[in-house]
């Protein structure tokens, strides 16, 4: 004969088996969460390496490594979530190898008159951005909504530059890095999109945002997020989130143009973003990307074609 008791325990076994199950299933809203006067400062580094073939020094290997300490101060939340951010570059490093030699430059380091163009110009350009800010409004799933500020900053490092040929050059490169393009798709590279609905583990949804120069023809990376799972409870509760990037080609510059940039075939990309769901931050956020090109150049004394593949690994992690 069964026993009350084990009975009693088998109904209880049950009981508890219903009860979890719709928890295990149950979807969570992911959202930024901005606090007014709240500061947040992430560290970025980016690690690139470039193989090109068919120049004139056979096959070369180029490597650099960008390392960021980015401020985030919360100016103002409207009432829907959506910030305002003051944002600002600490400190910057960068490292560069080529088949020349190494060079590198510490925003922390004076550069003197004697330093080599390159790092001078390294100075000039990341270097004299530490300590200037811009304004970014970001809604509660990331997308950036309004960036102010970026040409204000443009216009104080360009009047700065010397009056010297290379100006010009550095010039152009500061408006590019500042241009709102640009910042919008570092800003929405870095804090990833997050879905419009709850979600829970194996659902996902997308981005898209452009990567790259358009001078060298337009390419669009579009993100596919997938909750992978929930892990903790309460204050420690974190989602995991896979990302899988595709990269296509919108926009080709015509045949006549000093430098073609096609993308070939096997670019992608992939990482994972780990999120503070009660806090409504990022912790962390890394991604690996894969870009392969073929790339034309024509001048004075004609037309150079290179097979360029590039590794892209980035970092981005919360440091207080």
């Amino acid at each position: 004969m069964i026993s009350r008791s084990l009975v009693r325990g088998v109904a209880l076994l049950l009981a508890l088996a219903v009860s979890v199950a719709p928890a295990l299933a149950q979807a969570v809203t992911l959202r930024y969460q901005w606090k007014q006067g709240g500061v947040l400062t992430y560290r970025t580094v980016v690690r690139t390496t470039t193989n090109s073939s068919g120049g004139p020094g056979g096959t070369e290997t180029f490597e650099q490594t960008l390392t960021q300490t980015l401020k985030l101060t919360v100016a103002a939340v409207d009432v829907d979530g959506t910030a305002t951010l003051r944002q600002s570059i600490e400190a910057v490093t960068i490292d560069v190898t080529t088949p020349a030699g190494k060079l590198s430059y510490d925003s922390a380091r004076p550069v003197g008159a004697d330093a080599d163009p390159r790092v001078q110009a390294m100075a000039k350009t990341l270097g004299a951005m530490v300590g200037e800010a811009i304004s970014v409004t970001i809604s509660p799933t990331g997308a950036v909504r309004r960036i102010d500020g970026a040409a204000r900053v443009a216009d104080k490092l360009i009047g700065n530059l010397p009056r010297d040929p290379m100006s010009g050059g550095l010039a152009q490169n500061i408006k590019r890095m500042l241009s709102d393009d640009v910042l919008r798709s570092s800003l929405e590279q870095s804090f990833s999109r997050l879905p419009d609905q709850p979600v829970k583990p194996g659902d996902t949804w997308k981005a898209e945002q452009s990567v790259g120069p358009d001078a060298t023809g337009k390419v669009i990376g579009t993100s596919t997020f997938t909750l992978k799972a929930l892990e903790g409870s309460g204050d420690a509760a974190v989602a995991r989130i896979a990302v899988a990037l595709a990269l296509r080609q919108e926009e080709v510059p015509s045949a006549g143009a000093s430098a073609v940039k096609k993308l070939g075939a096997g670019s992608k990309g992939d990482g994972e973003v780990v999120f503070d769901v009660a806090r409504g931050r990022i912790k962390t956020n890394s991604m690996r990307t894969d870009i392969l090109a073929s790339v034309t150049m024509r001048g004075p004394d004609g037309s150079m074609a290179l097979q360029n593949s590039t590794r892209t690994a980035m970092t981005m992690e919360l440091v207080r």
